[in-house]
């Protein structure tokens, strides 16, 4: 339950800092337009009151979504759910049927052949992308799936992609 507050706390802080600028522009162009006048600081309050309101309610519905998918992938959900690098081992599939399923994966893209498989996964539905890699070792019989976000992922509304891919990932070659 800590670890739920702590990501909770983590998204809600980033999620306020996010829109520092954005209510910074908003006072900066009331400012501009007005003067600086009452009606005008006035007008321009509307805003970091919506942000008050939304930035809770959007780390509440982000850290439900992410203590899901953790559940479903058999992990804890700490924190280091929202780093931009996220790894999983999966045991028991075959390279082939990997490849087989990235292939019939419809939001996998740019597939390429060998071991490490390499692709471009959309976990929303965008025309975003994260990179991602299979490492299938024959020894073990373990395929360790690595995914990692790159620029606008990282920020706003699509923090925790990574994970989110990982487990879409994770389900499509495990063939849930």
């Amino acid at each position: 339950m800590a670890h739920r507050r702590r990501l909770f706390a983590r998204l809600l802080r980033r999620g306020f800092v996010d829109s520092v600028p954005l209510v910074l522009g908003m006072y900066v162009i009331a400012v501009m337009d007005e003067g600086l006048t009452w009606s005008a600081l006035r007008e321009a309050t509307a805003l970091p009151a919506v942000v008050a309101v939304a930035c809770p309610l959007w780390a509440a519905w982000r850290t439900r979504s992410l203590v899901r998918c953790a559940r479903e992938l058999g992990v804890e959900a700490t924190e280091g759910l929202l780093d931009g690098t996220q790894t999983h081992t999966v045991t028991g599939i075959p390279l082939d049927r990997v490849r087989a399923r990235l292939e019939a994966a419809r939001r996998a893209s740019d597939l390429t052949g060998g071991n490490p498989l390499r692709f471009r996964w959309h976990p929303y539905r965008t025309r975003v992308s994260v990179q991602g890699e299979v490492a299938y070792i024959a020894v073990t019989g373990e395929a360790h799936v690595e995914v990692s976000a790159a620029g606008n992922l990282e920020h706003g509304l699509f923090r925790g992609a990574a994970f989110t891919a990982l487990c879409a990932i994770v389900r499509a070659v495990a063939g849930r």
